[in-house]
């Protein structure tokens, strides 16, 4: 094309027409200052196209060249358009829930047709079937391993899975009335946040788990094995695409029994989405990279847009992918002026996936920075508190932060946030190899697989743990696994290739690597569904109480009504017992509320205590005769749990 400007004119010209019509639409909405100010610019950026494109106009050859870009130009303005029409609704402060639905549908559409534009634009065909066989053929015991590690990994995830960890955790009660709510039509504005802060589209998935297995915590569960056994595969595309194939193999066979990664697997919360997303984030960029693919920046582009929607660590993984696709292209001379498109291609889909979530929080900065603020020690003032109290220099308290970050992962216990193990996340050798594959990855920091994997592990370890509250924070670490699984890897690896140079046979270091990955997997399934388990590890007071008051007020059923003496260990609303038993009347006790307490007419009372109330429950067992008395047994320790002072219908006074 002789005028090389002139796409842009017209990019111009068209993008002036949308602006107006989006600045009436925010006309209408009576912003005026903000409806003038986009059309004046829209006007302005019209009146430069069009002159630009009266002194230069189309020659025949070039409109010749911009026809194959019609049809798909036709997708990009839907897109376009779309984008206008789903942030004018959501800023629209009387919504219905029909157009909530609406606006989700069309944020899907808008996705789908900027995919069909660029794929049609550069004409993208999928594979053959010959070409499908041949690469089956050609990678057969590869793809076999590779299943054989989902398998085994869905396996572990789903074994027992009601069962263990015990008990159900608060959270993960909150994530399935998230889900809940979504699957009974309560919540429809998925563009919102829910429980903790959290987007609403993070609960989507739990809601689709509850759909299928059933209003239950372990559909609740599944939703976590699901995602965990996922994360087993996008690291090892992740891995082969940037390490090869052997590491990958290894990757993801010490990945799918980790214990670490196994519990966030088997945990109702939305933690382990961390550890899938950068994954699949980073290999559709190293992938997009190499083989100069649109369609693969376009997919890496909504893959990255798509963190701002799951849990809060996740935001995290934008911030790395960006720097890691950046990274690459400076290493690469003359890459940025030869791909300019390709780039397009991302920052469109980026812009495009993160629209609708982005608009929210930049409405509501405060939910934004919410668990931000709450957990960082420099935003909460927890740092400049314990310089005050403990009398030791900021420096010396932040050691201290590294410290209980860092060796959790090869020398200290995990005893806190939803995993308490009594062991670090690695066993001793798996630290060795740990570590060697971290030294293979600093000796070569300035290889782009390297440098990006370095980023990943030590930004979620600075800015998940060592920077927050309470460290080890397992909770904000989860994203590591994966990191860790590649580092391991990376080690074993490179330790097999030490063993080549020493002339030991390519048959002999693949035994030893299958080997080493059977041992791990023994190691690992043995310590977490033997001394693990049996040693009650992640037992929880207040959860076990909730859990079993829960379970026992679920098959009394609806004609039982709750009172707790509680207080000021647990209250009647816990989350496990509201997921549980949601339409049971749910009452708070205490000394003072017993004179003044009635039963609901026809309605039977399960009362309970924790230990230190008894006497309480005593007062209202002589206050309503005719009950019966339980000792409930902790599970996890000799020790009594709680009692329960249970009324039947039948024997509770009438009005």
């Amino acid at each position: 094309m002789q005028n090389r400007h002139i796409l842009l004119r017209i990019i111009g010209l068209s993008l002036s027409i949308l602006m107006t019509f989006a600045g009436v639409l925010v006309l209408r909405r009576q912003e005026i200052a903000a409806g003038l100010t986009v059309i004046l610019a829209a006007i302005l950026l019209f009146l430069i196209s069009v002159r630009a494109i009266e002194k230069n106009p189309l020659t025949e050859a070039e409109a010749g060249a911009l026809k194959p870009y019609l049809i798909p130009s036709l997708f990009w303005a839907v897109s376009l358009i779309l984008v206008f029409f789903i942030i004018y609704g959501l800023g629209n402060p009387l919504k219905t829930p029909e157009q909530d639905r609406w606006i989700a549908a069309g944020w899907l559409v808008n996705i789908l047709s900027l995919i069909t534009g660029v794929c049609w634009a550069v004409r993208w065909k999928p594979p053959r079937l010959q070409e499908v066989r041949a690469w089956l053929h050609g990678n057969t015991i590869e793809i076999l391993l590779l299943i054989a590690f989902l398998a085994g990994g869905l396996v572990v995830r789903i074994h027992a899975l009601d069962q263990h960890p015990y008990p159900w955790s608060g959270d993960e009660a909150s994530v399935g009335m998230e889900g809940r709510r979504i699957l009974q039509g309560q919540v429809t504005d998925l563009f919102s946040t829910g429980w903790s802060g959290q987007p609403n589209w993070s609960f989507v998935p739990t809601t689709l788990c509850l759909a299928v297995w059933g209003d239950s915590i372990f559909a609740v569960r599944m939703m976590s094995a699901i995602t965990g056994t996922l994360t087993i595969l996008t690291l090892f595309l992740l891995a082969r695409e940037a390490f090869g194939r052997e590491v990958a193999l290894i990757a993801a066979g010490f990945l799918f029994t980790f214990p670490y990664h196994l519990q966030f697997s088997r945990i109702g919360v939305d933690n382990i989405a961390d550890g899938l997303m950068i994954t699949l984030v980073l290999w559709l960029v190293f992938r997009a990279v190499r083989t100069g693919n649109i369609p693969t920046f376009l997919m890496a582009g909504i893959a990255t847009g798509l963190t701002l929607y799951t849990y809060v660590g996740t935001r995290l993984v934008m911030a790395i992918a960006l720097a890691a696709l950046i990274y690459m292209l400076v290493r690469q001379k003359g890459y940025l002026r030869s791909h300019l498109v390709h780039l397009a291609a991302f920052l469109a889909a980026l812009l495009v996936s993160v629209a609708p979530m982005a608009y929210f929080f930049i409405r509501n900065p405060h939910i934004f920075m919410a668990r931000i603020g709450q957990e960082g020690i420099f935003l909460n003032g927890w740092l400049a508190k314990q310089v005050e109290l403990t009398g030791q220099s900021a420096l010396q308290i932040l050691l201290t932060q590294v410290s209980k970050t860092v060796l959790v992962y090869i020398s200290q216990n995990a005893g806190s946030n939803l995993f308490n193990s009594p062991e670090p996340y690695l066993t001793v050798l798996g630290s060795i190899f740990f570590l060697v594959g971290m030294g293979v990855a600093l000796r070569r920091l300035f290889e782009p697989r390297n440098f990006v994997l370095l980023l990943w592990f030590w930004s979620v370890v600075l800015l998940g743990g060592i920077l927050t509250l309470s460290p080890p924070a397992n909770t904000r670490l989860v994203m590591t696994a994966p990191a860790v699984a590649l580092f391991f890897a990376v080690g074993a690896w490179q330790i097999s290739t030490a063993l080549k140079h020493l002339r030991v046979s390519s048959r002999w270091i693949m035994a030893l690597n299958a080997l080493l990955i059977l041992v791990f997997t023994f190691q690992n399934t043995a310590f977490y569904f033997g001394k693990y388990w049996n040693g009650n590890y992640f037992q929880d007071g207040n959860g076990e109480l909730a859990m079993e008051v829960g379970l026992e007020l679920k098959q009394l059923g609806p004609d039982y009504s709750f009172y707790l003496f509680g207080q000021p260990r647990v209250f009647a609303g816990f989350p496990t017992i509201q997921f549980l038993v949601p339409e049971t009347l749910k009452v708070d006790l205490t000394a003072e509320s017993i004179p003044a307490l009635t039963i609901p007419a026809g309605q039977g009372a399960l009362f309970a205590t924790i230990p230190d109330n008894q006497p309480l429950l005593e007062q209202v067992a002589a206050r309503f005769p005719g009950g019966k008395w339980q000792e409930i047994p902790r599970k996890t320790k000799p020790e009594v749990l709680y009692y329960t002072y249970i009324l039947s219908p039948a024997a509770t006074p009438r009005p």
